[in-house]
């Protein structure tokens, strides 16, 4: 392979020619200046066919003519805000206004995160959440959530091998009728997977990093072979932990693979796509802020230094002897897709999938020395097969969306606690003490409606309707399973709780309209309703006694509103946010007895987005982001009292942040500097022993991270390494100045640690400073 000759000055109007005038996100081209040998384009490089043109308008952080607020987040924009072997969801925290990741563990994509739209969240949280299945997650635009599941909807560990995807696509709030899914109330994130370019290539990924992380992917594209072209990917990270133990449980490990083929005919186009998860992850204990009467490092009532942050340590834990937790994630996913052109202004887009998802948790609590469901053994499964079509009609002035689709989802959930202090009560025995079964069912028929009118040039407003139909059916067999399961049980409790079913038929409108005040400056304004489903056990899974079951599904009423601004190397926008939840579901559980309190409840959020940002392709960059966000909470405690004007629990009032970075090209390589702060104010607990939210905060909430990274991008090896086109070397500094935080918590009512720790605060510490570095090589 002949040497790559670069300048300084071919490599500025390469990059110019690509159409990469983002602020703050440049894709690079490489010229090679021999007459015998094409341009080599980055984006190729890593996977994704498409055109300069494409790209500019895909890199534009603010889409001006966007009838809807939205953010699109480049494979640069992952590749520059995530850590090696981490999860994506930390680009979108740092490119994407009102979103807020809290992470359970290491930032490896291996632990799951806690994820916020607008102050509407989905994934893991302590206790309490109103809303927990809030936002829809796509995979090319493929939805994954389980639509009944809790706490476990989705978990960002499902997606953990960053270096698979070229993009991700942020929709605020519901959206327009088109964009509605089941799950779509603060709002519908979609990652884009990366595709095979014209031509062959491929790329290889290592890296390391603190607490014994480590990383590799690889992806190759075969390119155009008799019109077909293939993508096949693939990757493995794994943490240890940051936590300070005895005994820890033992590290987070993820794997995925990824394949797809695309072929381009003379009226459209088909894909067809597979993909594969398989995590395991280990989690330590939630440690109490402050220390309890009788609770110390070995144990509840056992001599030791007492246990708590401020006693024990800030990352302290028990030996896993005392408390373990393990949980394993497997998730299929395949799908076909087609895009015909029926006629010159006809287009059909049409999607067939089916989901597959099993998790199993299994939890060992030997801290307390007393009778108590020692170990839970929780299996569940699920599966998901769905249809999607939709027609574009373009007409002057008009551009008519119709269509719809359909969702069936079974779900098998059932639950053996064991009392591992009675001999035989073993994990794995003929003998629980507790054991339920149930076995699930969910389906979703929506159609719309929408007409993108364009009356005069510089207005465009955009009505729609959607016809919502859900029905759900939870059914407790463990009458029936426990018989087989465990015939000669005679101690176990088998809950007899019959569950419910529930139709709900609704209208779901939206109106979006886009104004152009002058070319560089438009305002916008968005008011949509959307529906959902409340969890599984608002209709009595898993209940010891009776529930009342919701009459009405959750709904979500959303208005935004603002200015966007894009001018040059000057980016912006500004937007008001007003969200109504009503007829959410609070679940509660209570361990030893699987008791499930589901309390009735609606939120308000009110608040504030902004983006500013600065830069050309080289030199300084700078921009600001964040939220300010205001929510409370109206619902019942456990008593039946009403509790009214709460804080929404574990949302900040304030997430900002601030980045300022440094690009120059010297010697073949383009160098680049950024440095992040983020500050997020301090949130609200909630409390499982009164059912509800409460006027406390989870003490050490409120942090200012900083984190730092440096990357370099060359060409100066390629004369060395045969077939060589791309290096790329990064180093990543996450919390860089060492802030002590927490993440997560609740007000325990002493399930977890026994008598005396009633009223005890529990927390996830943040992860302490960390350092991981890669090395790419693109071929």
């Amino acid at each position: 392979m002949s040497h790559l000759l670069l300048s300084k000055k071919s490599l500025y109007i390469a990059i110019m020619a690509t159409g990469m005038i983002c602020t703050y996100n440049i894709s690079m081209a490489y010229a090679d200046q021999s007459e015998n040998k094409p341009a080599i384009n980055i984006g190729e490089v890593n996977g994704q066919s498409s055109t300069a043109e494409k790209n500019k308008k895909d890199n534009k952080k603010v889409d001006l003519k966007s009838p809807v607020q939205t953010v699109h987040i480049t494979q640069r924009d992952i590749e520059d805000n995530t850590p090696s072997g981490c999860s994506m969801v930390e680009a979108i925290a740092a490119t994407t206004p009102g979103f807020q990741a809290r992470r359970t563990g290491t930032a490896s994509g291996a632990n799951r995160y806690q994820i916020r739209l607008n102050g509407i969240q989905i994934g893991f949280d302590e206790t309490g959440q109103a809303e927990m299945n809030g936002n829809q997650i796509l995979m090319d635009g493929i939805p994954l959530n389980n639509p009944l599941a809790s706490y476990h909807g989705f978990s960002t560990a499902e997606l953990p091998i960053s270096s698979m995807f070229s993009g991700i696509n942020v929709v605020y709030g519901p959206g327009t009728a088109k964009q509605h899914w089941f799950d779509s109330m603060g709002g519908t994130i979609d990652f884009r997977t990366k595709s095979s370019g014209e031509n062959p290539s491929a790329f290889v990924d290592i890296g390391a990093g603190s607490f014994n992380a480590y990383n590799a992917s690889t992806g190759i594209s075969t390119g155009a072979i008799d019109g077909w072209k293939t993508y096949i990917a693939g990757g493995y990270t794994r943490t240890g932990q940051a936590r300070i133990s005895p005994s820890l449980t033992g590290p987070s490990e993820s794997s995925a693979i990824f394949v797809k083929t695309q072929k381009k005919y003379q009226s459209g186009k088909f894909s067809a796509g597979f993909y594969f998860n398989h995590t395991e992850e280990n989690r330590p204990h939630l440690i109490p802020v402050y220390p309890f009467a009788g609770g110390s490092v070995n144990g509840n009532g056992v001599e030791g230094p007492a246990l708590s942050q401020v006693t024990s340590g800030f990352y302290y834990t028990p030996s896993s002897n005392l408390w373990r937790k393990h949980e394993k994630y497997l998730t299929y996913l395949g799908y076909l897709k087609l895009t015909t052109d029926l006629s010159s202004n006809v287009k059909f887009h049409n999607a067939v999938w089916y989901r597959a998802g099993n998790r199993l948790k299994v939890r060992v609590d030997s801290y307390v020395m007393a009778p108590k469901l020692d170990t839970e053994y929780y299996p569940t499964s699920s599966g998901n097969f769905g249809y999607r079509g939709d027609f574009t009609i373009n007409l002057p002035w008009n551009k008519i969306d119709v269509g719809g689709y359909y969702q069936q989802t079974t779900y098998d959930s059932s639950f053996a606690g064991y009392a591992s202090f009675i001999p035989g009560h073993k994990l794995g025995s003929n003998s629980p003490v507790y054991y339920r079964d149930d076995h699930d069912h969910w389906s979703a028929a929506s159609a719309f409606l929408q007409d993108k009118i364009t009356p005069v040039s510089f207005l465009t407003i955009t009505p729609g309707l959607n016809l919502i139909n859900y029905h759900i059916s939870i059914n407790n067999v463990t009458s029936v399973s426990s018989a087989d399961l465990f015939p000669n049980d005679t101690i176990g409790d088998f809950p007899t709780v019959a569950g419910d079913t529930a139709n709900f038929t609704k209208i779901a409108p939206s109106v979006a309209v886009n104004a152009t005040i002058t070319p560089a400056l438009h305002a916008f304004a968005t008011w949509s309703q959307n529906y959902q489903t409340q969890i599984d056990s608002a209709y009595g899974e898993g209940a010891s006694h009776p529930v009342i079951a919701p009459t009405q599904p959750a709904k979500i009423n959303f208005y935004m509103a603002g200015l966007k601004y894009a001018q040059g190397p000057l980016e912006g926008q500004v937007s008001f946010v007003h969200q109504k939840l009503s007829n959410l579901a609070v679940q509660i559980t209570q361990a030893e007895s699987q008791n499930i309190i589901v309390e009735p409840a609606n939120e308000t959020i009110n608040g504030l987005n902004f983006l500013l940002a600065y830069g050309h392709n080289l030199g300084f960059n700078a921009r600001l982001l964040g939220s300010i966000l205001h929510g409370t909470e109206n619902t019942v405690d456990a008593a039946g009292q009403a509790v009214n004007g709460a804080m929404v629990t574990g949302l900040p009032t304030y997430n900002i942040n601030f980045g300022l970075g440094y690009r120059m090209y010297a010697d073949q390589t383009l160098w680049s500097i950024r440095a992040l702060d983020n500050y997020q104010s301090a949130t609200y607990l909630s409390s499982d022993i009164t059912a509800s939210p409460t006027t406390l905060q989870l003490p050490f909430s409120a942090v200012n991270l900083v984190n730092l990274s440096l990357s370099a991008r060359t060409t100066m090896f390629d004369h060395d390494i045969p077939g060589l086109k791309l290096m790329r070397i990064s180093l990543m500094l996450d919390n860089l100045l060492n802030r002590k935080y927490n993440v997560q918590g609740y007000v325990s009512a002493g399930g977890n640690y026994g008598a005396g720790s009633a009223g005890s605060i529990l927390a996830s510490p943040g992860t302490p400073r960390a350092v991981y570095a890669s090395i790419t090589a693109s071929f």
